[in-house]
């Protein structure tokens, strides 16, 4: 074993226990809330949809990439919470199958794809409707495969079975190849895959603007909303004496430092898309930042530079900041907000286009109930898997 030494029983212990109730009845009252604005407002409802979708599904990609991360790069470091990093991994097929949904039920109304008039003429066919979703649904199949495929060989390491993944009775030496094979696949696929993902469900909401960076901006949002939330848990579990005092307050010092990395890279690629649109001055290209920054919107766009850069420059420099649990939870929280506020400027204004923001009783009642969605699958994995992984900690 690396790093630390912990015994059997200590390992199979459980991190967490129940799931708090009140987060099922938030999610039924968020439902009606929900099936009130489709009745009253459907593009408002949908738009809000839309926006908590592309959102969370960074959180539960992230849990299989991170995990594919710390296994390709040798991430030693990452043994005390390797059982943890899959955290979101039954969320995954979740917000899948309601892009699914949202497809059947609110495309005419949040996609411009069906409207040819919206359309170039030399893009008819690339953003035909039904090549669309054809592509984004082999995207989405994919990684499902690939991520609950390989969270689950690592749960068979150790003999454990979580409902809804898929079991294996392969020899751990094969298994161990297995990991290794589809952690290099997955990152591949997830660059490639959620690069035309963005475009299709993001980027082009505007159907008359495009950004050779927006791909690689929105699976890097993507990932650092995992890493917050990463952050976040990590952090409650320091809390946790017993957690604190077997693993050490040092180790968060490698999540902070892995979020205020992507946090720099996201405001190098976002500094990039920027200054090269407006030193082009191609009115094709720039009036999407002009309807944002001279306008009303302002706040909201500047919001996501200030939550997602300079907040976290200026504090996730410091270790004593990066080891106290509590200021990088807050900071780590600060970086989801921003990141929300992000999606929710590409995607909430090209759907509603309203001349102010609007984040009404509509809005806050459907993003609390994709909060509780994602803590109530996110609790059910984390319940159900052992503290520690046993055999991984010796072959890692």
């Amino acid at each position: 074993m690396r790093h630390f030494e912990f015994s059997s029983d200590e390992a199979r212990r459980p991190l967490f226990e129940k799931i708090n109730p009140v987060a099922y009845l938030i999610l039924i009252v968020s439902i009606l809330i929900f099936g009130w604005g489709i009745k009253t407002d459907p593009k408002r409802a949908w738009a809000i949809f839309h926006v908590n979708l592309l959102f969370f599904l960074g959180i539960a990609q992230g849990s299989a990439v991170f995990y594919a991360l710390v296994k390709v790069t040798k991430g030693y470091w990452s043994i005390p919470i390797l059982r943890i990093i899959p955290f979101g991994i039954l969320l995954l097929p979740a917000i899948s199958i309601l892009f699914f949904i949202e497809w059947i039920f609110a495309g005419k109304i949040i996609f411009p794809y069906f409207d040819h008039q919206q359309i170039e003429h030399h893009r008819y066919g690339w953003l035909s409707p039904t090549f669309v979703f054809a592509r984004d649904a082999i995207v989405l199949i994919i990684m499902n495969i690939l991520s609950l495929r390989l969270v689950s060989l690592s749960l068979a390491t150790d003999n454990i079975k979580i409902p809804f993944l898929p079991s294996s009775h392969l020899p751990l030496p094969e298994i161990r190849k297995k990991i290794d094979f589809l952690s290099k696949i997955l990152i591949v696929f997830f660059i490639a895959g959620y690069t035309l993902f963005g475009w299709d469900q993001a980027m082009y909401l505007d159907p008359h603007w495009y950004s050779t960076i927006f791909g690689a901006r929105f699976f890097i949002t993507m990932h650092i909303s995992y890493l917050a939330t990463l952050a976040i848990i990590s952090s409650i579990l320091m809390l946790k004496n017993d957690f604190a005092h077997k693993v050490g307050k040092k180790y968060l010092t490698n999540v902070g430092t892995l979020l205020f990395g992507f946090c720099i890279f996201w405001s190098y690629l976002f500094y990039a898309e920027l200054v090269v649109i407006y030193m082009g001055n191609i009115p094709e290209f720039t009036h999407w930042y002009v309807d944002r920054i001279y306008s009303s919107w302002s706040p909201v766009f500047w919001i996501q530079v200030f939550f997602v850069f300079i907040i976290p420059f200026l504090t996730l420099l410091h270790i004593p900041i990066k080891t106290d649990p509590k200021a990088l939870s807050f900071i780590a929280l600060v970086v989801l907000v921003g990141l929300f506020v992000r999606t929710y400027d590409v995607a909430y204004f090209e759907i509603v286009k309203p001349e102010k923001p609007l984040f009404g009783f509509l809005e806050i009642g459907v993003t609390l109930g994709f909060i509780s969605f994602a803590y109530i699958l996110s609790k059910f994995y984390l319940i159900k898997v052992p503290r520690y992984p046993i055999y991984e900690a010796e072959n890692f």
